[in-house]
This record gives C-alpha cells, structure tokens and sequence, in this order.
C-alpha cells in the first residue's frame, strides 16, 4: 500500500499482507490502520503476479471494488489499484477498471 497526503506525496509505502502464490488474505481494517495512523488521504494498492500475467482477475476486481467502498467510509481515496510483475504492471485506471468499480454500489 502506497500512501499519499493531499498533494499526492508519498508518505509511506508499507507491505500490509504476505500471501501465498495464488492467494493472500487481507482485510480493509489491516490496509486502512496505516493510511489513518499516517494521515495519508489517498492510497494506492499494489500487489505482485509473481507468475508473471498482470491481468486483473475476478477475485482482484472485487478486492479493488471492496477498498474502494471501504475508502469511502473511511474518508481515504482508493486512487489506483497496481498488478506489479517482474517487467510488467497493470493499473486499472489506465485500463479503465477502476472507473467501471468507482460506480459500484456495493
């Protein structure tokens, strides 16, 4: 998780969650204690394919989904959320994920 404050500085970039090759378990509660301890008011969520495909699955969209909700309860802007590989990165703003999940009503 990368934090921001309202200028888009960086204030911190912090591993919030180790997982296993096709699966982490994480939880809004533990991503957002940072942002709220560090006053970030924007973050961006990264996490890596160690396999190498950045493209985005189902189970990664409706993570994004959730934090992006959670973000807005919490007063803390979900702004991109990356799939980083060893040569490759996904963001779902420039594919255009990210606006489509920002709708959401769930």
């Amino acid at each position: 998780m990368v934090g921001l404050n309202q200028t888009n500085k960086i204030l911190y970039i912090e591993l919030v969650a180790l997982g296993s090759p096709n699966m982490t378990n994480i939880k809004p509660r533990e991503t957002f204690r940072m942002a709220i301890d560090k006053l970030a008011v924007r973050v961006i969520i990264v996490h890596n394919h160690p396999g190498g495909d950045v493209t985005p699955s189902i189970d990664d969209q409706d993570l994004t989904d959730h934090f992006i909700q959670a973000g807005k309860f919490l007063r803390v802007e979900v702004v991109d959320h990356l799939i980083i590989s060893d040569e490759l990165c996904h963001s779902f703003v420039d594919s255009g994920i990210f606006e489509q999940l920002q709708g959401s009503k769930r």
